[in-house]
Order: C-alpha cells, then structure tokens, then sequence
C-alpha cells in the first residue's frame, strides 16, 4: 500500500527547542544571539559565499547586528509558525555554527541545510549536528525521509553526506549558479531511516 498524506496540524507537534549533543548545544533562534551571529558571518562570509550566496546578504549587511537580528526576528516567526526549523549550534557557550530543518508535514519529509564557522570547520561540529539532528527528525518529528544536496564542487557537503551515509538520488545540471554565473550540477541525498547514526547522548527538550 501506497503510503499517504498525513492530515496534520503542524502546531500541534511538540517541537524540540534545545537538541544536546556530548559537545553540543543546538537551540532554536532567539534575538540574543544577534551579535555573535553577526561576527561569525562576517569571519565566514568569504567561506559561505560561493554555496550560500542566493540566500546571503551583501557584505556589509551580514557584518550589521541590526540586519542579523531582523534575521533572527523573520527565522523566529517561522519556528513559531513550524514553516522552518532553524537551530543555532554552540559547544561551550561558543557560537559554531547554524542548522536547519524544512519541513513537508504532509508528506512527513525534511530538507536539510547547515554551516559550520570557519575556525570550527573540520573538527567533526557538522557530522555531529546533522546526525543528531537527523535523529530529531525521526524520533521526534515523525519524518518518513530526511533530504539534503549541495553544489557539485563543495567538497566538504558531499564527504560528510557520504560518511552519513545518505543515498545520492539525483545529480541535476546546471541547476546550482556560483557567484560568478557559472552553473553547476546539484546533488541530491536521501536518508530513509537513522539507525546507523545512533551517537551517543542525543537528548532534546
């Protein structure tokens, strides 16, 4: 049998608002966090540039805490509403990094984004955020499948979704443009269940 839209009100799930990890704290947005989301966008903007740019202020804006925060208002209002999930990553009260749930309640599906910041880069902070979140999105929230893609030259995207072991299902052309107007193909992945990604001590509330 066909599995079949779910008639629900996305209200009426309890979604997480803290997710914790053995080194991480990933939080629902929330206005304090304006400043050092501002720093850490400015560190990293030459880094998020060539995969982020579409959804990317200008320099100046990402590097103006009055911006960042009309950000953190418009990501708030949309946790509220559960049209998107945002989660801020921390480990030690230090901002690290950012990650995303896009939820398709009726068809119990997540797309996944995330950015790490460049001086937490390579240290295993993205691995571990997408695994307990992927967890979230099966034990929490129901999902039936858990989505994520990337350009094709981001090296770093397409390792992690491979060590996590999510399934590639599509490599579409020209349908990624870098900064420069050069187009690139997409890569898209697919995770039907999380089993193999059972860290230890992933908690949420």
């Amino acid at each position: 049998m066909l599995p079949k839209a779910r008639l629900v009100d996305p209200l009426s799930i309890p979604v997480p608002e803290q997710v914790l990890t053995n080194r991480l704290q990933i939080l629902k947005p929330a206005l304090d966090v304006a400043a050092q989301l501002t720093e850490a966008r400015t560190e990293s903007f030459n880094d998020l540039l060539p995969w982020f740019h579409e959804v990317m202020g200008d320099r100046d804006q990402e590097a103006s805490q009055s911006w960042q925060t009309d950000q953190l208002a418009e990501q708030i209002r949309s946790f509220e509403l559960r049209e998107r999930l945002p989660f801020y990553i921390f480990s030690e009260d230090k901002f690290i990094g950012y990650i995303e749930l896009l939820p398709i309640w009726r068809r119990g599906q997540f797309r996944l984004t995330y950015w790490i910041r460049s001086q937490w880069a390579r240290r295993g902070y993205g691995s571990e955020a997408v695994s307990a979140m992927v967890i979230v999105a099966f034990d929490a929230l129901f999902a039936r499948l858990v989505t994520t893609g990337h350009a094709e030259p981001n090296e770093g995207s397409a390792r992690l979704a491979r060590n996590l072991r999510f399934k590639e299902y599509a490599r579409t052309p020209l349908a990624c443009e870098l900064p420069d107007g050069s187009l690139v193909s997409g890569v898209a992945y697919v995770l039907q269940r999380a089993d193999h990604l059972r860290i230890p001590e992933v908690r949420w509330s």
